[in-house]
């Protein structure tokens, strides 16, 4: 028989299906995503007593029934073998074996059911209590659901009742833009309005401040240029007058910067011939030291390398002695080994002495060849100290013609440079005397024609405004 939990709480019928179940009930242990299953047949069979246990008597008497498997195998057997519930751990239930003299020992056979069928009976108790328990469980938990169902209603009319103040509020929002809009337009046509207003009004405005303009202008016009013309005699004279001090004061540098540059030539001049000459007399001063060193130093090596050949020909002199005793020592004695040996040992006295002095030698002779090349080195120094030095006279010369040539260069770009701005004074008498000569005669330009920077900024064309010029129209 199927069982499926229904419960009735707040008028609200609930499936629990086993998807929800273990989603719900995952702390819960030995739970199963399946429904509550119980099988009547099952629970009648274990609670039947063992004397109505039906026992078929023609059968024959063989062995035992194996007891019913478990696991997967306990649903796919016959009728005969009984379903488990779903919900719990499957529990092997042990069937006795049955009987195989039902007549000759009934006693004990009616015990052994009967303690057989109080275990199943405690076990079938034991089930009945996890089954109370995990509806206990499940009671909980639908509770729980409803009332987050509840919780999620009371949310959901919270958020329509603030949808519904939303619309509203747009509705309100919409009609005061549309109030603002026909607000915007009418202050925009009374903008409109004054805008043309005061355009009219600062045209007006314009036209009589331009009249009031144009006279204070050619009043001023007039007063500056009789003042211009006053100053413009001024500057000419001025000038002219600068040109003078200012030849006068070329014409002195130019001589004084003559005398100079030809006195510092002579002093370079000096200057370079004795630090030539004792540079020279310092190198052959230097050549000579060196020159009397190098045959000191080969006269001394000289006397060493004759010294030593003749220790080396006594010595080996001495050796061939030495050698002779022993070999006349060898025949006399040739039986005596300990005499031999006496004479080795002298012989290698002898030899130990020659080697140390020779090593003496060697090492005093190194020494002296290691003071002669450090005379060497310092020697060497000195000349290409000397070398160095006479380098740097060198370019001391060359920056010396180096500032000759440009001081002669210089003198003639200022001599070039004079000449031209003679010339520009020439120049400019000769335009001055011009526009005086216009200026007396009243053939001078237009001052309309001239530039409005030119009266202000350029001294040079100071004579370029007429007494009798025609007054400078305002328009321009």
């Amino acid at each position: 028989m199927l069982w499926s939990p229904r419960l009735s709480l707040s008028n609200f019928h609930v499936k629990l299906t086993a998807k929800g179940l273990f989603r719900n009930l995952q702390l819960l242990s030995g739970c199963r995503k399946t429904t509550v299953v119980f099988h009547a047949d099952w629970a009648l069979n274990l609670c039947q007593p063992a004397w109505q246990i039906p026992v078929d008597k023609n059968k024959t008497r063989g062995a035992p029934r194996a007891p019913p498997q478990t696991g997967s195998t306990a649903h796919s057997g016959g009728p005969n073998q009984l379903p488990q519930p779903d919900l719990v751990p499957a529990v092997p239930v042990p069937m006795p074996p049955r009987p195989a003299l039902v007549e000759d020992k009934p006693a004990a056979a009616a015990q052994n059911q009967w303690e057989k069928k109080n275990q199943c009976v405690q076990q079938l108790r034991r089930l009945l209590a996890q089954g109370n328990r995990r509806i206990e469980a499940l009671a909980t938990v639908v509770q729980h659901l409803f009332s987050e169902r509840e919780d999620a209603l009371k949310l959901k009319k919270g958020l329509s009742l603030e949808l519904a103040n939303l619309r509203d509020e747009l509705v309100s929002s919409s009609q005061c833009c549309e109030r603002l809009q026909k607000e915007k337009e009418e202050v925009h046509a009374s903008l409109e309005e004054a805008v043309g207003r005061l355009q009219e009004e600062h045209q007006a405005e314009l036209t009589g401040l331009e009249e009031r303009l144009r006279a204070f202008y050619q009043a001023e016009w007039d007063k500056v240029h009789q003042a211009y013309q006053e100053e413009a005699d001024k500057c000419r004279a001025l000038m002219e007058q600068q040109l003078e001090e200012m030849r006068c004061r070329q014409e002195a540098l130019r001589k004084e910067q003559e005398a100079s540059h030809a006195q510092q030539m002579d002093n370079l001049k000096l200057t370079y011939n004795t630090s030539v000459q004792e540079l020279r007399r310092t190198q052959e001063q230097d050549l000579e030291n060196l020159d009397k060193t190098l045959k000191e130093t080969e006269a001394t090596l000289n006397e060493k390398i004759q010294d030593l050949t003749s220790e080396n020909e006594v010595l080996s002199e001495k050796l061939r002695a030495e050698e002779e005793r022993r070999i006349l020592a060898e025949k006399n004695q040739k039986d005596s080994h300990v005499l031999y040996l006496q004479q080795e040992l002298e012989s290698l006295k002898v030899v130990l002495e020659i080697k140390t002095t020779q090593l003496h030698q060697q090492d005093k002779k190194l020494m002296q060849m290691d003071k002669l090349v450090e005379a060497n080195v310092k020697l060497e120094e000195r000349l290409n100290k000397v070398q160095q030095e006479n380098e740097d006279y060198r370019a001391r010369m060359d920056k010396h013609t180096a500032l000759s040539r440009q001081l002669s260069s210089e003198q003639a770009v200022l001599q070039q440079t004079l000449q031209k701005e003679s010339k520009v004074n020439k120049r400019l008498s000769m335009e001055n005397e011009e526009l005086l000569w216009k200026l007396h005669n009243g053939d001078l330009a237009s001052p309309r024609r001239l530039s409005p920077s030119s009266p202000f900024h350029s001294p040079r064309n100071s004579a370029s405004f007429p007494n009798t010029a025609a007054p400078l129209s305002p328009t321009r």
